[in-house]
């Protein structure tokens, strides 16, 4: 169901509306008190937000100036694509870069306390609580007016799920722009096919199938080296994702790693509390004791790094690996030329019906625009000429027949792709500011044919998980959640990875429950109860309208 842009400017109104028991007129005249906000707002810079006047960005006779913050590895300073945006749109970009993802949280929080600092975009993730305290204090600009009149962003997000849009807006308006939303489902089951072949198995469409092929891949030497130095499945260290086909296929599949779920009756129950959760702890346990999962996956430790190794044949990891110009699969080829990895249908568990990680509709980053802009409304229409497609495909793979070519046949060939050394070392700025906003659809032309059928393929086969995922619109809503969620998180983890590792039994399960109740396990899921239920009416409401 695609809205209307028009609808954009409610977007965030839908909860006052409900919660004040407003009807539509009561929805609407919140619009309209949003609408005069902004307009003071711009007035008071000397602007005009709420005309209806589009702003012709390609035609600025005034240089604007505009600091704008993005992560480590997506900067590369004056770059050709930086200096394309600046000639395109008479602009003149100072590029603030954060640290690695371990500091860059403390570096946002430094940029927006200090004033003269501020950038005039701002880029986050994970800060809901950071995010209200900016948005209370006046530091970042309501953009619903300007979506109403620049729509490449608006008209993407809702083609992908009108959803998106709900989960950025705020009861007064929408304060941050969705950067980038994950496609509905990022993951697939991935197998060494040589080693298939070379122990003459076949693909394994069951638990109990995939579980021989680690096994074998783990004691008859599927490498033909000689040497015992192989395992049967590998993931990334410390994250339960890497157990992903036993958590969708024990029981009903509701023991998720990390979100709460709904139950049959319509309740809710923290999924790693869950009996379905017990039974794939007690599973991935037997098969860690019995040294066919990678020793490490216990620790912290990155899947990257040890893939290139070549030394496990199993693992459920990004779609992504399945394009030839992913650098992680270069680097793995580069190393073991023989090899073949094949991405496979997820096999089928206790309930067949065998489902993907569904990934969440909320972007899992965002970006705003600071009331230190000297025009909010000309920086939002930049960007929303930089998400048109061919500006988009521009600016991220770069210049047809040099950095891309384009087949005849509608498919493409990248060139130099933006991990390459060629885009750092010629500072072409392929990945510049690329996660403020990205596209999943045809303009990801990276993707060959074949990728983006798995992504069509694994969305369809994660619909069933994701319809009894929770998703918090507004985590720091969550007061009790947030002040017991951390003891709560901690037992889950300490417990499940002592039992993976060896150091506990399954056997004190009821023990691991009493310790979450005793830390406000059930205070938690009566919070969640009630915001969740008024989030779902609100959601509801938002999706009603035409």
């Amino acid at each position: 169901m695609k809205k209307k842009s028009a609808l954009i400017l409610a977007a965030g109104m839908m909860a006052a509306a409900l919660l004040a028991g407003c009807g539509d007129a009561g929805s609407k005249e919140v619009s309209n008190n949003t609408s005069k906000e902004i307009s003071s707002e711009a007035d008071a810079s000397g602007e005009a937000a709420a005309s209806s006047e589009l702003i012709d960005v390609l035609n600025q006779e005034d240089t604007m100036s505009m600091a704008i913050v993005c992560l480590q590895g997506h900067t590369q300073p004056d770059s050709s694509t930086e200096k394309w945006m600046e000639e395109r749109y008479n602009i003149d970009i100072t590029v603030i870069a954060l640290p690695g993802w371990t500091d860059a949280k403390a570096k946002i929080q430094l940029l927006m306390a200090d004033e003269k600092a501020r950038p005039d975009i701002i880029w986050w993730w994970d800060m809901d609580a950071d995010f209200a305290q900016w948005k209370d204090a006046g530091l970042l600009v309501d953009v619903s007016v300007y979506m109403n009149k620049y729509t490449n962003m608006v008209d993407y997000y809702n083609a992908q799920d009108p959803a998106i849009l709900f989960f950025a807006s705020s009861a007064d308006g929408i304060y941050r722009i969705p950067g980038d939303v994950s496609e509905p489902c990022c993951e697939t089951l991935l197998i060494r096919q040589d080693w298939l072949d070379n122990l003459n198995l076949e693909v394994p469409t069951t638990l109990d199938e995939l579980e021989d092929v680690l096994y074998a891949f783990t004691y008859d030497d599927p490498d033909g080296n000689g040497i015992d130095d192989t395992y049967g499945l590998g993931g990334d260290g410390y994250d339960f994702r890497s157990f992903w086909p036993w958590i969708q296929g024990a029981g009903t599949g509701r023991g998720h790693y990390d979100k709460f779920v709904m139950n049959e009756d319509g309740s809710y129950t923290m999924g790693a509390a869950t009996d379905d959760a017990k039974i794939w702890l007690e599973r991935v346990s037997k098969l860690y004791a019995d040294g066919v999962i990678t020793p490490n996956i216990t620790q912290d430790t990155d899947r990257d790094e040890e893939m290139a190794n070549g030394g496990f044949g199993v693992t459920y990891s990004w779609i992504t690996y399945n394009n030839p110009s992913n650098a992680i699969m270069t680097s793995f080829y580069a190393s073991n030329p023989d090899a073949k990895w094949v991405p496979v249908d997820m096999v089928a568990g206790d309930n067949g019906n065998p489902q993907e990680d569904a990934a969440t509709v909320a972007a899992w980053c965002y970006f705003g625009i600071t009331t230190n802009c000297s025009n909010p409304e000309r920086a939002y229409a930049i960007w929303d000429d930089m998400a048109a497609p061919e500006n988009y495909v521009r600016k991220r793979f770069g210049i047809e027949g040099e950095h891309y070519i384009a087949n005849a046949d509608g498919t493409y060939e990248i060139v130099i792709a933006g991990d390459s050394n060629e885009n750092s070392e010629q500072n072409i700025g392929l990945k510049l500011f690329q996660d403020l906003f990205s596209r999943k659809d045809e303009c990801n032309i990276e993707n060959t044919t074949a990728t983006s059928a798995l992504f069509e393929k694994a969305k369809e086969n994660s619909r069933d998980i994701y319809s009894i995922m929770i998703e918090k619109k507004d985590p720091n809503a969550y007061v009790i959640g947030n002040e017991y969620g951390t003891d709560i998180g901690d037992i889950k983890l300490a417990y499940f990875w002592s039992v993976i590792g060896g150091t506990d039994t399954i056997d004190n399960w009821d023990k691991y429950i009493s310790d979450l109740k005793a830390a406000g396990l059930e205070e938690v899921t009566a919070e969640l109860t009630e915001i969740y239920n008024k989030q779902l009416e609100e959601k509801a409401m938002y999706l009603s309208v035409e």
